[in-house]
């Protein structure tokens, strides 16, 4: 009998870890703990870039080697901002962002901590000098505010009315005191190691002449949507300091996309003009997202868009190509302006530009030629790819659903949020077209852009893409939500609008009876 109770409780014990491993480790969840984190990283920095184009001009004409010298600008402005002003800024949006404004604050205060810790103590190496801290922003910075959130949290409702004033701020400043000189004397230690470690990564590969290999794991993971992620969480930080990097090449390259963009152009006539109109705003407004629904119509391109990648950083690193800031949004224009003033370093980028392109286009070609009779038997369009995402992804597309929806309640609807992954590129676009559609119709809402991780717990009305649409939800529960494949489908915005339309008309009807 013992025996047989104890195979039971084996089996139990056996089908309880099946189904935790189940619950925590399928796909669908492991890609949404992805892209939140990813998101997570790129909302920190994604703000402060209009800033680090400052400096990145400030440093293309004042420093020693720039278009027009002036020493002092060089080393009073340029070489303050990026070393104080800019990782203390991200330190405070990633605070504010785990704890709101008592977030920020604490967290600026431990960054800036870390900034002359690490002056005092630059890096175990011979011969180390400060850099950046960007990264020890980004890891410090939400830290620091989380630990106060828990202690905040732990005293809510315990404290006597009339004493939160006092009692907050002396928190607030016990913690900032210890968390300080806790971070100006053993921080350094610890971010100058992680940044010693990938430095030596990149290092290793630029050495060996290996860094176009980077292509293999950013082309497939910027249709993924963690573009952001890889280049402001990663790149950005590790490039920082470097009078040049070609860091700031690989993900911002808009050749791939653009290659891809011009396949779709010549062999799908009814995405012709969706293609077309995405490849002007992916290569001159340098927002990428525009042609990532193209590559989960026909996943197989994702196949182009690496070989493009890996011709054009290969051309770049040939040429010792780099830029001086981060092209941010990934524009040929931004590319242009940051560009290392170097005859080679022009050639380098543009050639890459081009070769990644030229490479990404023959081998769409190629792909679309080989799959002809597949792509003849299946007619793809939007709907599609959003299903076929589901495949990939693991995740349900709520997009024919969502946009079925026309019966909910649209009368007191005041604002229509667009959110994105870092609230600014592909749901300004959004934004900025809905907003003109609206003008178009005489109907009288306001449409704003946010990060998805800042939607309000108040939204009304909330579009997003597909594959944020669950997180969308968790955040704004009580909202009506709309889920957006492609930011250039105007049958999109033309059904929001007749939705709408349709409610005023049934609303104006409904007055004249009464």
């Amino acid at each position: 009998m013992d025996e047989i109770i104890k195979e039971l409780n084996k089996k139990e014990s056996k089908n309880k870890f099946q189904l935790f491993f189940k619950n925590n480790f399928n796909k669908r969840i492991a890609m949404r703990r992805i892209q939140k984190f990813g998101g997570w990283l790129s909302s920190m920095i994604m703000p402060i870039i209009g800033l680090m184009i400052a400096w990145g001009l400030l440093t293309a004409f004042f420093f020693s080697g720039g278009w027009v010298p002036v020493e002092i600008i060089d080393k009073y402005i340029s070489q303050n901002v990026i070393i104080y002003l800019i990782p203390t800024l991200i330190g405070f949006n990633a605070g504010r962002i785990v704890h709101k404004d008592r977030g920020g604050f604490i967290a600026s205060f431990v960054v800036f901590a870390i900034i002359v810790g690490n002056q005092y103590n630059p890096g175990f190496q011979e011969g180390a000098t400060s850099s950046p801290q960007f990264l020890s922003a980004m890891i410090a910075g939400p830290l620091a505010a989380a630990i106060l959130k828990g202690i905040d949290k732990l005293l809510d409702g315990r404290i006597k009315q009339g004493f939160e004033m006092l009692v907050n701020n002396f928190v607030m400043g016990f913690l900032a005191f210890g968390l300080g000189v806790g971070a100006f004397y053993g921080m350094p230690y610890v971010f100058n190691s992680i940044t010693w470690a990938l430095a030596e990564v990149v290092r290793f590969l630029v050495n060996n002449k290996l860094i176009f290999l980077t292509a293999l794991i950013v082309e497939p993971a910027k249709v993924f949507f963690l573009n952001n992620a890889i280049n402001h969480g990663v790149f950005t930080p590790l490039s920082q300091g470097a009078p040049k990097s070609i860091l700031y090449l690989l993900e911002a390259n808009p050749g791939p996309g653009l290659g891809a963009l011009i396949t779709f152009m010549i062999f799908d006539k009814k995405q012709r003009g969706n293609a077309a109109g995405a490849s002007i705003i992916h290569f001159f407004g340098g927002i990428h997202e525009v042609y990532f629904p193209f590559i989960l119509m026909r996943i197989e391109m994702i196949i182009a868009l690496i070989a493009g990648g890996l011709v054009g950083d290969a051309i770049f690193q040939s040429f010792d190509a780099g830029l001086i800031s981060p092209a941010s949004p990934g524009s040929i224009v931004a590319i242009s302006i940051f560009i290392n003033s170097s005859g080679l370093d022009y050639a380098g980028v543009f050639l890459g530009i081009l070769g990644s392109t030229g490479t990404s286009l023959l081998v769409g070609v190629l792909i679309h030629l080989i799959m002809r009779k597949k792509y003849k038997k299946s007619e793809v369009n939007y709907e599609d790819a959003a299903k076929k995402m589901q495949d990939i992804k693991g995740k349900e597309s709520k997009y024919v659903s969502v946009n079925k929806s026309a019966k909910v309640d649209l009368s007191n609807i005041k604002t229509i949020i667009f959110a994105c992954e870092a609230g600014m590129g592909s749901s300004a676009m959004g934004a900025s077209v809905l907003r003109k559609k609206l003008k178009d119709a005489n109907i009288d809402i306001k449409v704003v852009n946010y990060p998805v991780k800042e939607l309000p717990d108040n939204a009304e009305f909330v579009i997003t893409q597909v594959q944020l649409s669950d997180y969308a939800k968790q955040k704004a529960p009580n909202a009506i939500h709309k889920s957006i494949t492609n930011f250039l489908d105007k049958s999109f915005y033309d059904k929001i609008i007749l939705e709408f339309k349709e409610k005023l008309e049934t609303n104006n009807e409904e007055r004249k009876t009464t």
